[in-house]
């Protein structure tokens, strides 16, 4: 059994405890011994040395927010992963998974997914949650993976792309496909509520897929309805679901979208206080970011994509709907900043590949048009799965939220053509910038919010912190170096100060 002492580094074990020296002894994949001093001699068989003097070893860090729901498959090293020290990732967010799927919703699922997830070669060759987690096990990727199950993908398949309540009947069909994800390994229940077909639920209806998932102590995982200037109002309702359900709720990526709604943060954590005071167990995560990155889609107001793609495509060629599309899609684009806020990440086709990195203005202006034809004619010429970035969040705000108790780190990591750079350096962030060049956070209290309390409140229980007979999920990196070095214009380059990664015991850095 393969056997690796690392020696002399600086451990940080994940509870936010001050940092100690000591050799670590792995066997296998577990965490076999740690101790102030191993001798090599006293380990019986062959065993590998890393000398780790002045460096810091942490638990592996756990994205609680991925989109790696295809990448998984398509680039099973997950290199852009492995490199910011992500051992552990969280995919099927945002209401979005490519499972459950049946035949007759194949190609509007993977429409759907596209703006997140990217696209495979071909159609998607799984039908049940079990079996598509089955396909990442047979890729054997170098992180690991935990899913949650996606609201919007239950609903597509019980009720397609309709925006409507679903009958009694279709709520107990959807409450079952839930229970059967959970059975068949999934993590909770992720909602996207500003994201079709999701975003047609009511409150009613998910605090009846929580009740389903509650059933399991699994977590709800939610991008909210509003992160603008019904944010407090959004938290509200997701108070609501949490108390009559029973579930442990988590909110994603929290912040405020809008000048008009910089700063109010504070009393969105003032009032998730407030429910936790209640006994509501309700966190959030964060990428370290003042952008944010999705579909171009989402500036287009969520009525005009009832039926799907092809429902929205058909309104497009008629003159009144569009208009009325327009005009909703150009508030919505005011919302955020402006064109001049917006950059185009990645595209479709070759043929636009020109607009990848370019704001939105630009676009407009070299095409003459208005930025929300420009939306439109794009979406229309691309199809759903373009992606863009937003400059709409407060840097103020990034450092409020970061701070609290109830926040942990996550990527929110959509790959592509010209990502954010938060796919590639969202960790690194955190430790170089936010902690050691801004003192934001305490190293302790920034490796906690990336390892335990993620593990926590997943039941990762095997993982998130440096324990005998834990799993060997392990980073080693040097805090006096560790930087993202990339950039909304060079976003895929890899941090820097990070000197090894292992998943399961085995080195992939």
């Amino acid at each position: 059994m393969k056997q690796t002492l690392i020696r002399q580094a600086t451990l940080y074990d994940g509870t936010g405890s001050m940092p100690f020296a000591a050799d670590v002894l792995i066997e296998g994949e577990t965490i076999q011994k740690i101790a102030k001093a191993i001798a090599p001699e006293a380990i019986d068989g062959e065993v590998e040395i890393v000398e780790a003097q002045g460096l810091a070893l942490a638990p592996g860090f756990i994205d609680t927010h991925s989109h790696s729901d295809l990448e998984v498959l398509r680039h099973p090293q997950m290199r852009h992963v492995i490199a910011q020290g992500i051992t552990t990732e969280i995919i099927g967010q945002d209401g979005s998974t490519v499972a459950p799927v049946h035949d007759g919703i194949v190609k509007e699922l993977a429409d759907n997914m596209a703006p997140l997830s990217g696209v495979v070669e071909r159609p998607y060759w799984w039908r049940s949650y079990g079996q598509y987690l089955s396909e990442i096990r047979k890729a054997q990727p170098c992180t690991r993976i935990e899913g949650l199950a996606g609201h919007g993908t239950i609903r597509m398949y019980v009720m397609g792309n309709d925006n409507r309540k679903p009958s009694p009947a279709e709520l107990q069909r959807m409450k079952e496909l839930t229970a059967q994800c959970m059975e068949e390994g999934a993590r909770g229940i992720s909602f996207g509520l500003i994201y079709p077909p999701g975003s047609y639920a009511e409150t009613e209806e998910l605090t009846e897929i929580c009740k389903t998932v509650a059933a399991y102590d699994g977590i709800a995982m939610v991008h909210m309805r509003n992160e603008q200037d019904r944010l407090l109002q959004s938290i509200d309702e997701m108070a609501c679901v949490a108390r009559q359900s029973g579930i442990r709720m988590h909110i994603s990526h929290l912040k405020a979208l809008g000048m008009r709604n910089w700063g109010k943060v504070r009393e969105a954590l003032e009032k998730l206080e407030e429910v936790r005071s209640e006994g509501i167990d309700i966190t959030f995560d964060q990428y370290p970011y003042a952008a944010t990155c999705t579909g171009l889609k989402v500036v287009v107001p969520p009525w005009a994509y009832e039926g799907g793609e092809q429902g929205f495509q058909a309104r497009l060629l008629n003159a009144g709907e569009y208009r009325r599309i327009a005009e909703e899609t150009q508030e919505e684009i005011a919302k955020r900043g402006g064109a001049e806020q917006i950059m185009i990440g990645t595209v479709a086709t070759e043929e636009n590949r020109w607009m990848e990195g370019l704001r939105l203005s630009e676009i407009a202006a070299r095409r003459g048009q208005q930025p929300a034809d420009a939306v439109l004619s794009i979406l229309q010429e691309e199809g759903p799965s373009v992606v863009a970035i937003y400059f709409s969040i407060s840097e103020e705000d990034v450092e409020t939220v970061m701070q609290s108790p109830l926040h942990c780190v996550c990527t929110d990591g959509i790959v592509g053509a010209h990502p954010h750079p938060r796919a590639y350096g969202a960790f690194a962030q955190v430790l170089g910038h936010y902690c050691r060049e801004r003192g934001i956070l305490r190293l302790e209290d920034a490796i906690r919010k990336m390892t335990s309390e993620p593990a926590r409140r997943l039941r990762l229980w095997d993982r998130g912190l440096l324990r005998q007979g834990m799993s060997a999920d392990l980073v080693l990196f040097d805090p006096a170096t560790v930087t993202n070095i990339n950039s909304y214009t060079e976003p895929k380059k890899s941090p820097e100060g990070f000197a090894g990664v292992w998943v399961a015991g085995r080195r992939r850095l």
